[in-house]
Order: structure tokens, then sequence, then C-alpha cells
């Protein structure tokens, strides 16, 4: 009997085989620029996703630069197999390495921008393959990030000045919806690859922490004006009017902190709602494996790592709906999206108040984070800088 055969077409390639593809066409070392580092006080998922992707890139064999801003001292170190360089402030990392990069002789094969909101017009000045990370417009988000004189440029720079530079290039986003939102600004369908994040194998639903004999909810962020905790805060005074046993537990730190406090203490709710601050990855896994239920009001996102970490310890949520939500949590089957903040309160209670419902969205978020691996999303990502690379030769 003649041995099957294999059709070549239909084997997956490996990260370490899109590596060695990519290091034979003469790409080893990758340049990487970012507004904030891991570092960072304020680092967030886009911080946490360049981390787990390069990390991996650099397991192959590929030697990663990666040059951010720098929070209090400038220095330079490896992180995990590849090299960080924290220079200069949050916006005077620009131009500082932009200039650098046009007067060094410093040699890279390849680019990879992550624009944050402000861009670094890599195509104007990076004469090698380059591919752009976009997680998230931030449209709203100017408002609160820059003072207001400034905030109407933020939003013409990121939506029309910004695009002209950008479209006859690859760039790789988190989100369906944020892919959509690119194609009507005129960016081209077959450069546009929406890549999902992964979920770190520390939160697992193994071992886990049993569930609270109370309701218990977890919110996760930074306590800045885009997560409107404020208005999450308001909506538990409505919970707790049904279940006067419900807490609601927030992780994380930042601005409002204080602002929010107040507003708790205001409410009488201080029995009810705790501000953890930051907390350990261990206490995290913990918190979302005895939480019955994780919420978040933010009003935009890239995606939601939060969501997804909670769904793989099997905790359901009830989120705002935005363009990040949508594309981490499916409605219905791992968590509820709701289209208003009066709806969020009512759908969380209706999780808490529905064992039936709360199992089988608990079961959903469970199945949704297996296919969400951080060794998918490097694999996928290194695959776009490859195409481009052979993209370019091509030229």
């Amino acid at each position: 009997m003649p041995e099957p055969t294999v059709n070549p077409q239909s084997i997956q390639p490996t990260l370490e085989m899109i590596s060695t593809e990519l290091q034979s066409l003469g790409v080893h070392q990758i340049a990487s620029f970012a507004w904030r580092d891991l570092d960072d006080p304020d680092a967030g998922g886009s911080e946490v996703h360049a981390d787990q992707v390069f990390s991996r890139w650099a397991s192959t064999g590929l030697q990663i630069a990666h040059r951010t801003s720098s929070a209090s001292r400038s220095r330079e170190f490896e992180r995990n197999g590849y090299q960080v360089v924290q220079r200069a402030g949050r916006y005077g990392v620009f131009p500082r390495v932009i200039t650098h990069q046009l007067l060094s002789k410093h040699h890279y094969d390849a680019v990879i921008e992550i624009w944050n909101g402000v861009p670094w017009f890599s195509s104007l000045w990076a004469r090698r393959p380059h591919v752009t990370w976009l997680h998230h417009i931030h449209t709203d988000m100017w408002k609160e990030s820059l003072p207001a004189p400034l905030a109407p440029f933020g939003r013409l720079l990121e939506g029309t000045i910004a695009p002209l530079f950008y479209k006859a290039h690859p760039v790789i986003t988190l989100a369906p919806a944020t892919s959509e939102h690119l194609l009507s600004h005129g960016y081209k369908p077959d450069l546009v690859h929406v890549i999902a994040p992964g979920i770190d194998a520390s939160f697992t639903h193994l071992n886990a922490t049993p569930r609270s004999s109370s309701p218990l909810i977890c919110a996760v962020g930074r306590l800045a004006p885009v997560k409107q905790f404020d208005a999450l805060i308001r909506q538990m005074k409505i919970i707790t009017q049904e279940l006067p046993d419900a807490r609601l537990v927030i992780v994380g730190d930042g601005p409002q902190r204080a602002e929010l406090q107040h507003l708790i203490d205001d409410l009488g709710l201080t029995q009810q709602i705790s501000l953890l601050g930051h907390i350990s990855n261990q206490e995290l896994v913990s918190l979302y494996q005895s939480s019955w239920l994780l919420t978040s009001a933010s009003h935009s996102e890239g995606w939601g790592m939060t969501i997804t970490e909670a769904a793989a310890c099997g905790t359901p949520c009830v989120v705002l709906d935005n363009d990040g939500h949508r594309g981490a949590v499916k409605h219905n089957v791992s968590g509820l999206i709701v289209p208003t903040l009066d709806d969020l309160g009512l759908a969380a209670l209706r999780v808490l108040l529905e064992p039936q419902l709360q199992k089988t969205l608990s079961d959903g978020a469970l199945m949704h984070a297996k296919s969400l691996t951080w060794n998918a999303t490097a694999t996928r990502t290194l695959g776009v800088l490859l195409d481009e690379t052979k993209r370019q030769r091509t030229r």
C-alpha cells in the first residue's frame, strides 16, 4: 500500500519555521518603537502584548531592540531575551528615536512600530520592511489625554493625517471592529490583519481558588477617566439594593484614585467596594477565580485583556459595548455586552441572580479562552512581517 501523501499547503507553519525563513531572507535584527514599556507605572495591555510577542520571537534567534520612553532614568537592559532601551520622556521619545534612526549607522533589518495614539511615521524613515501594530483607535480618548486645545489635533492626526502614510503598509490590530474602522478610512483590506492577543498560562482554572460564598464582582484597570469607574461605582449602589452582600473589588491605580475613594465614601459603599491598587499576578489570578463576575465600564479599548484573563479562570463578564470588548467577548457565550452604563448594572445583577446563566457563561468563557494563546499571536504576527519582507523584495 502506498504511503499517504501530505499536502505541503496543509502544514501550518510554526513560529520557528517562520523565523528560519525570515532569517534566510536576511532579517536577523528587528527594531521596535513604543510609547511606553512594561516597566512604566501606566503600562497596560499594549505593553504586555509587546513583551509576550518579543520574548517568543527572541527564543527563535531573532535579535529584538525595543526602544521606549523612560518613566524615571535612562537605561538599557535585557528582558526575556530581547533588548530594551528606555530614553527620553513620553513625548520626547518620538523625535529622539526618529532623529537617532536617521543619523545613526546602527543596523536593523526590519521595524515594528507600535502606534499608541501618536504615530511614529516609520514609513517615511524606515527603509526596511516594517509592520505597524495599532491596538485601537482613540477617538474620544483625546479629550481625556490632551489639554482641550490640543485634543482636536490629536483626532485629526490619528484619523485623517496619519492614515495617508500607513495605507500602503501592513497594520496589525486586535479586534475586528477596529479593522472595520481602519478599512472605512481607506486602509487596504489585504494589508489590515486582525490577530487576537493570547492569555498567559498563569491564568488558569486548574487548582482554582473557590468561588466567593457571597456575590463578588471584580474590575481591573488604570484608574483613569476612560475606564469610567465612577459610573461602575454608581451602578454598584443599585446592585447592593437588591443584593446587600454583593461586593466590588477594583484592581489598579491611577490619577482618579482619590476621587473614586471620595465617591465610594459619599455613596456609603465603603463596606461593599474596595480599591486594592496594584496586586501581584498570583493575587490577581486568585481574585479572578473567586469572583462571580468581571465587569468593565470602559468606553474605549483595543481588546480588554482582563476580560480574557478572567475567562481563562472560568469567570464570565458583563461589559460596556466598545470595539475591543466586542473582540474579547463572545456575547451570550462568554459574557454579556451591553449598550449603556445603565444596562451594565442591570445585566450584572441578572447574572448574579441567575445561577444557571452564570454557569452557562462560565463554561463559555473557559471554551473561548482556550482558543487564545500567545504562541499563536507571536506566530501570526511574525508571519505578517515575513509576508511584508517578501512583498518588498518583489517590488
